[in-house]
């Protein structure tokens, strides 16, 4: 099985002031040593403040670890370029209406990434939406409306199209459906797991809800108090 990301003994600390101005440093990860693979739903679950989201931010670099190194494909995520990294790995985070601009309307919410990355032409980046909104079960009258105009689950959908459009390989979720009722995060997760299966797409997918990785994960990591204590395929999953 291929290995997208590989975290070796990686640490990172935060400070917090306590009594009397003194300041206290303590580790969001602690010494975390993790294997994320490619082509499957990776899950890291653990309750709030264990160190999921850290773990997120420092894997899509926009935190930097303290101790520890991360490997991607094989490489040291260090040395790998940027706009490359960021191309072929995409995030959604929790809140849908406040991932977009509230003032774009969705075309251009779902055309800006092809803009931005400028190798495509009007024409291509017409064709590349078109299929998206098809893939997606979009309808296309959802174009010309804002995303106040929108559902939670009907804008969340639209977020994961604009991840998709660059054609990723990789993408991270960050507790996506949390905003969402039962019923409507139940449905958007069955339809996110069979498109992620589709297109052949690894995901990282942070949570704290045991019933949704249970239906959701190929593989389970459990974060308790900044570190791993136990990592296996979901069917060995011991709180299963």
């Amino acid at each position: 099985m291929e290995t997208r990301f590989e975290l070796k003994n990686v640490s990172k600390f935060y400070t917090k002031k306590i009594k009397k101005g003194k300041k206290l440093r303590f580790p969001a990860l602690d010494s975390i040593n993790l294997t994320i693979y490619e082509k499957k739903i990776n899950a890291v679950m653990g309750k709030s403040g264990c160190g999921k989201s850290t773990l997120a931010r420092i894997l899509l670099g926009l935190e930097s670890c303290d101790t520890g190194e991360i490997i991607y494909k094989g490489k040291n995520i260090e040395s790998i370029s940027q706009k490359e990294f960021r191309r072929k790995n995409q995030v959604m985070f929790q809140n849908p209406f406040l991932s977009v601009n509230p003032y774009f309307k969705i075309q251009k919410i779902l055309s800006e990434p092809l803009i931005i990355d400028k190798r495509f032409n009007r024409k291509k980046i017409k064709e590349k939406i078109g299929l998206l909104l098809e893939l997606l079960e979009i309808p296309g009258s959802f174009l010309d409306r804002y995303p106040s105009e929108l559902s939670g689950g009907q804008l969340q959908r639209i977020v994961l199209g604009r991840a998709l459009v660059l054609e990723p390989e990789f993408v991270i979720l960050d507790e996506p459906f949390s905003s969402l009722d039962e019923i409507m995060a139940a449905r958007l997760i069955r339809y996110f797991k069979k498109i992620f299966e589709q297109l052949a797409i690894g995901v990282l997918y942070i949570s704290h809800h045991l019933k949704r990785v249970h239906f959701f994960a190929d593989y389970v990591a459990l974060i308790k108090k900044g570190r791993v204590i136990q990592h296996v395929a979901k069917e060995e999953f011991k709180n299963f």
